[in-house]
């Protein structure tokens, strides 16, 4: 059971959907998630992580499972 935030992940799917951290931004504003650029840059280092329900928006979001986030 992956238990693990993979940082590589968010950016591997947000990439491969062509996407810049501001497209993913204004996406998930309309989900009702609040999060900055800067948010997003400090996921994708690994200097803070997300929690678990923005992890679930974001996979509903990119169209992925959950437990893709974890390693």
């Amino acid at each position: 059971m992956p238990t693990k935030y993979d940082p590589t992940e968010l950016k591997k799917i947000r990439e491969f959907l062509q996407w810049s951290v501001s497209d993913l931004v204004e996406k998930a504003s309309k989900l009702g998630l609040k999060i900055s650029e800067r948010t997003v840059y400090n996921w994708e280092n690994d200097d803070t992580t997300p929690d678990a329900d923005t992890l679930a928006t974001l996979a509903g979001l990119f169209g992925v499972d959950v437990n893709r986030f974890y390693k």
